[in-house]
């Protein structure tokens, strides 16, 4: 006899019902792993905009994790879509924060003068929006929501293999993030190392919205003024947004802050001197276009292009520490 629809669906019923105790299952390891706690901490950092975390960025927020980032999101994320079915959680479609500032209109569009910024100079984004990145982000406040998002998503999967790799904060006791964004890298740093104090210098719109974590200190403030006095400095995804003479007041007010025998711990891809075709070289030209269209005179350098503002700030050595997503982390010693 033929089955009807009537009966495929009373079928699936049928299996739907006696595979019900999946759901407190589901819902259980949710609990215990602190999910929903996650996602609120996200919703209060946001206020009143919209928040979605990916799998991958809940992954990151997770505690006691063994297991590789790629085998727990993999596993999280079939927790996450049953609960998503069952109405418990809202599933999207839009990817990661980092997916979403990159592929959100006002980014795409910005990229479409490319090709007017190369004949007539200029800054493609601010031909297409009526002013320059960060200016636009002040007055922005659902892009600029987008984009610190997309920082903070980045900057939490970068540090938990930061924190395994690069072991030059062990003897630190103070420490500044210039451009910190909502204080994610520091939270990790003084998470792991609970006696360094951590100093978050960010433009006061960003600080206002910055959510409360032990040990760190939000500052509101302007690099190019000062930079509040530390141990070491850190910097990562800085140095690319500026030209050369904004760099060298940048590197120089650190220069300043520093004590004897300081340091910056700069994060940065580095251009190679000759073209390769590496995975990780591909990264770094695509953020090179990046900075073209968003950054007036902001740029991906070459190690020697970086040794030369370090020295001119100061500085008496850059060395390259370690290497890891494309992304080297350098030492620029006082």
């Amino acid at each position: 006899m033929e089955a009807t629809e009537a009966d495929s669906q009373a079928f699936v019923k049928i299996l739907e019902a006696s595979m019900v105790s999946f759901l407190p299952m589901a819902i259980n390891a949710a609990v215990r792993l602190g999910i929903l706690e996650i996602l609120q901490a996200a919703e209060q950092v946001a206020e009143d905009e919209e928040t979605t975390l990916s799998a991958m960025e809940i992954t990151a927020r997770l505690q006691g994790r063994t297991a590789s980032l790629e085998e727990t999101e993999t596993s999280l994320n079939r927790i996450l879509r049953a609960l998503a079915s069952h109405g418990l959680l809202t599933a999207t479609s839009t990817g990661s924060s980092v997916t979403r500032y990159m592929q959100d209109p006002v980014t795409l569009l910005a990229c479409s003068k490319l090709d007017q910024a190369v004949l007539h100079g200029g800054n493609a984004f601010a031909m297409v929006h009526g002013s320059a990145f960060f200016p636009f982000t002040q007055q922005n406040k659902t892009y600029a929501q987008t984009f610190n998002n997309a920082m903070s998503g980045h900057s939490q999967l970068f540090m938990i293999k930061f924190l395994d790799t690069y072991g030059g904060l062990q003897t630190l006791h103070s420490l500044v993030d210039v451009g910190g964004g909502n204080g994610d890298c520091l939270r990790s740093i003084t998470t792991r190392y609970p006696h360094i104090r951590g100093i978050n210098l960010e433009l006061p719109h960003v600080v206002e919205k910055a959510p409360s974590y032990p040990g760190v200190e939000h500052v509101a403030g302007d690099m190019f003024v000062d930079i509040p006095k530390a141990d070491a400095i850190f910097m990562k995804w800085i140095i690319h947004d500026w030209d050369d003479e904004s760099c060298l007041k940048i590197l120089k007010n650190c220069h300043r802050s520093l004590p004897p025998h300081g340091k910056v711990i700069l994060v940065e891809f580095i251009l190679p001197d000759i073209v390769q075709e590496s995975s990780d070289d591909r990264l770094a030209y695509y953020l090179d276009i990046n900075m073209l269209g968003f950054a007036p005179g902001g740029m991906e350098r070459t190690k020697g292009q970086f040794e030369t503002l370090s020295l001119a700030s100061g500085f008496s050595k850059l060395d390259i520490i370690c290497k890891f997503y494309g992304m080297s982390v350098m030492e620029i010693l006082k």
